[in-house]
């Protein structure tokens, strides 16, 4: 039976499916950029549309808690619902059009984020660079993916939260979707899409009262084993990231100090801040206007002071450890056709 399970999880179909979407969703990612202005799966983007406005008609602090665990438990069950029905659409279209063999991975894709974020970030690096500066249309995509008003920070304040965007793609998707996809094929890849979408409207990185506690337990439940793959990922991304450094990241992600918590991006972030030595997280206010008091993140000595160039590192970073899940799908693809 195990050898069975482990067959599925390996076999050629299914890691050829992931490398093709992930060439899909980097190279369409960086050309189109992000739909709707938001560089998170286009799957989130599709369930925010549909039950964004009645996240946000819903959500009122001044209701009693046991009102808002109930209104969170619907409204997660609703995005469920929604996502159920995707999948199924989904594998019904994947069974009725092979597509020479594109169809999985084209679907497999919607989960998936990259090209977007690095198309996001590079075009923020671009005005903080520029002679005119920041302007709203700079961060918009940033503002957007990450639920954060960036126009209440300062440029440090929208640095970071960039940074931070590229750990928690990278985790909630990338390296997550992918090793559900891997379990349990679409289906279990589309599911764990939809729960992450729901916690990312819900939760409010762990400060929402009550509407998104139920969302916060489930996605942590699924995206706990995937994090820890993140954060050595990321490790292994800093080894060939100029200036970041893979032994400051594990000393960091072992030392149990300057930890993020899990509902503000968990290890995944502090890997980020510790392979670029800097101070990530702070207070900021989301797009609803409530003021989220993010942990800082990182070593007692990294400056929350962050530049230009660590945001140049950072997605230099961020692409390294694309490169790294690729490579190690291939390698998956080789280790499967000489043991066939």
């Amino acid at each position: 039976m195990f050898d069975l399970f482990v067959f599925h999880i390996f076999s050629s179909d299914r890691l050829s499916a992931v490398a093709i979407a992930l060439i899909m969703v980097s190279l369409i990612g960086m050309m189109v950029g992000p739909v709707w202005g938001n560089a998170n799966p286009l799957l989130w983007s599709l369930l925010d549309k549909i039950c964004g406005g009645l996240v946000a008609r819903t959500y009122n602090r001044n209701r009693s808690m046991a009102s808002l665990h109930f209104r969170g438990a619907i409204l997660l069950t609703l995005y469920l619902l929604i996502t159920g029905i995707i999948a199924a659409v989904a594998l019904l279209v994947e069974r009725r059009i092979g597509f020479s063999g594109l169809m999985t991975p084209l679907l497999l894709s919607l989960t998936l984020s990259g090209g977007t974020v690095w198309a996001s970030l590079v075009k923020l690096h671009h005005a903080l660079r520029g002679k005119n500066g920041l302007t709203k249309g700079s961060y918009y995509q940033i503002a957007v993916s990450t639920r954060t008003d960036l126009n209440s920070t300062d440029d440090h304040g929208i640095i970071r939260v960039g940074i931070g965007l590229v750990a928690t793609s990278f985790d909630k998707g990338l390296v997550a979707p992918i090793f559900w996809f891997l379990i349990g094929g679409l289906p279990a890849a589309y599911i764990y899409c939809g729960i992450a979408a729901a916690c990312w409207s819900l939760s409010k990185d762990g400060f929402a009262k009550g509407i998104g506690t139920l969302a916060l337990k489930l996605e942590t439940a699924f995206g706990i084993v995937p994090q820890i793959l993140s954060s050595v990922l990321i490790a292994l991304a800093a080894l060939a990231t100029p200036a970041a450094g893979m032994t400051r990241t594990i000393r960091g992600l072992l030392s149990g100090k300057g930890h993020a918590p899990y509902a503000e991006g968990g290890l995944a972030v502090t890997a980020i801040a510790y392979a670029l030595g800097v101070s990530l997280g702070g207070p900021v206010e989301d797009i609803s206007g409530s003021v989220l008091k993010r942990s800082w993140v990182g070593s007692s000595k990294s400056t929350a002071r962050v530049e230009c160039r660590h945001l140049r590192q950072a997605i230099y970073l961020g692409i390294m450890g694309f490169v790294w899940v690729f490579l190690f799908i291939v390698l998956g693809l080789l280790a499967w056709s000489f043991s066939a």
